[in-house]
């Protein structure tokens, strides 16, 4: 990771708790939502990966120096105000974004295989599940988003966050891992807006979560998680009910 700061007023706004309507269901139901969101992400990589080519001449190869083209050919669409070729867009760049996640991290999709703004990614060294396709908006944006921004398709409540796990039962909100993380993270210095919501930076900032709450459970001898979908499924149908 670089010595690149995250944000700090910044950080609060997009580390929350995100929609989980298209998490807390049955293990069932999500479990065979596994294959059907795989294969979406894999047809829009391949899309994603070809149009970067046309227009870039630059072969995306999956590594995390890449995401740096991605950024810059998200950054010639700024000025593009028509949904249908801004979804595009950000449908290819975020499951290009994730899948890198889930590579070089280790993540879980989840979606309904058809609408790539239902496609979320469940991350495994830590509890933070998050949608990259709203993330990418941002990305080519420069600046968040609101929901009812004219370029963002139809689907879910637009969430641009990473959720983060909860207080436990009886736990003060301020004991919470979640707490404690958007406090480290306000305590650094700011970086640029239009930085901040770019793929990179928010690759950055995701390694740096990881490694704090790491570093917080270590320190309090807990042990490291590794969550699998039964984990999110359990605490997030425990908030939903």
């Amino acid at each position: 990771m670089t010595d690149k700061p995250v944000p700090g007023p910044a950080a609060p706004p997009s580390i929350g708790s995100a929609p989980r309507a298209s998490i807390a269901r049955s293990g069932d139901d999500l479990a065979s939502a596994l294959e059907p969101a795989t294969t979406l992400v894999e047809g829009l990589v391949a899309t994603f990966g070809e149009q970067v080519r046309r227009s870039l001449e630059f072969e995306l190869d999956g590594s995390t120096t890449s995401l740096a083209v991605v950024d810059h050919y998200l950054s010639m669409a700024r000025d593009e105000d028509r949904e249908p070729i801004v979804s595009l867009i950000a449908a290819g760049a975020g499951a290009y974004f994730g899948e890198l996640i889930r590579r070089e991290i280790g993540a879980t999709w989840v979606g309904d295989g058809r609408e790539p703004r239902r496609l979320r990614l469940l991350v495994q060294p830590q509890f933070v599940h998050f949608s990259p396709i709203d993330q990418a908006y941002e990305a080519i944006a420069g600046a968040p988003l609101s929901a009812d921004d004219p370029r963002i398709a139809p689907g879910p409540a637009f969430d641009g966050a990473f959720g983060l796990e909860p207080p436990r039962p009886n736990q003060p909100e301020e004991e919470g891992d979640a707490q404690w993380l958007v406090d480290r993270l306000a305590e650094l210095p700011p970086v640029a807006e239009d930085q901040f919501h770019s793929l990179t930076c928010r690759f950055e900032t995701l390694q740096l979560m990881l490694e704090l709450l790491a570093t917080r459970q270590a320190s309090q001898g807990r042990p490291a998680p590794s969550l699998g979908l039964a984990d999110y499924v359990q605490v997030l149908t425990r908030i939903a009910s």
